[in-house]
């Protein structure tokens, strides 16, 4: 997994449009945010800071840019996960995953889906 990446809320939802099926224009990246409040040039700053940040690649294509994924979706989440187990329980995903338990919020499919990565990494020990 490549370094970790601090990325706001709001450049996640950049992001994701780019994770969506790269590349992306920003023509296309503004398509796509139209029903935000946000204006081409906050879009644009977002952009910025995540190539600065080494979120986005991008690559000349005749007057604009084309945005590329630096790094993987997958890569990322797991980076702001275990950012968050470690902010918010100490680094205890048992007390965490405990948490949402406990809670009630968890549908009888989810607590199955936990269930069974439990189990398939019980196997493996």
């Amino acid at each position: 997994m490549k370094q970790h990446i601090a990325i706001t809320e709001s450049e996640w939802l950049v992001m994701k449009i780019i994770w969506n099926e790269p590349p992306k224009t920003l023509q296309d990246i503004l398509s796509n945010l139209q029903h935000s409040a946000w204006s081409t040039t906050t879009i644009q700053t977002y952009l910025a800071r995540l190539v600065k940040k080494g979120a986005l690649n991008t690559e000349r294509q005749g007057k604009g840019y084309l945005y590329y994924p630096a790094i993987t979706e997958n890569d990322c989440q797991l980076a702001e996960s275990k950012s968050f187990l470690s902010r918010v329980y100490d680094g205890s995903l048992a007390r965490m995953v405990s948490g949402f338990v406990k809670s009630g919020d968890l549908s009888a499919e989810e607590l199955l889906a936990l269930k069974a990565l439990i189990e398939e990494q019980e196997k493996k020990i």
